[in-house]
C-alpha cells in the first residue's frame, strides 16, 4: 500500500511553483471500468484510459465530483482489480482522476502486473 498525504499542505505532488506532480508514473491502458459512488450508491460504466501504481484515469462524460469516495472494479483480459478509491481530479465532460485506496495484497499483486506488463512495452 502506498502511503498518500492527509492534507493539501503536505502534498508531494505540488513543487515549490505550485505545479502538480504526479506521485507515479502513468501508462496507457485500457480496461472497462466499474464505478459506485459510496454514499447514494449511484453506478457509472466507463473506461480507462491510464494507468498507474496509485490511480487510474477513466474517460466519463458526468464524472464524479472531486473528493468523491467510490469502489473500483476495473477488468481486463479475464482479469479483475477491485478496490476503494476516492476522485481526485474532474475535467468536466472528459473524465476523472481516481486514485485507489486501501489496496488489499491480493489486489495489489493485479495491479502491479498489469502496471508491468504496460512499463514492458
Amino acid at each position: 500500500m502506498v502511503d498518500r498525504p492527509n492534507s493539501s499542505s503536505d502534498n508531494p505532488r505540488q513543487d515549490e511553483s505550485g505545479m502538480n506532480r504526479r506521485i507515479a508514473h502513468r501508462f496507457p491502458f485500457v480496461a472497462l471500468a466499474e464505478l459506485v459512488e459510496i454514499k447514494t450508491g449511484d453506478r457509472m460504466a466507463a473506461q480507462t484510459t491510464q494507468l498507474s501504481s496509485t490511480g487510474c484515469y477513466t474517460g466519463a462524460l458526468n464524472p464524479f465530483a472531486e473528493d468523491t469516495a467510490i469502489r473500483v472494479r476495473l477488468s481486463k483480459d479475464g482479469k479483475v482489480f477491485e478496490s476503494a478509491g476516492r476522485v481526485l481530479h474532474v475535467h468536466a465532460e472528459f473524465g476523472m482522476g481516481i486514485v485507489f485506496e486501501d489496496v488489499a495484497p491480493d489486489q495489489q499483486r493485479i495491479l502491479d502486473a498489469w502496471v508491468a506488463s504496460c512499463s514492458s512495452k
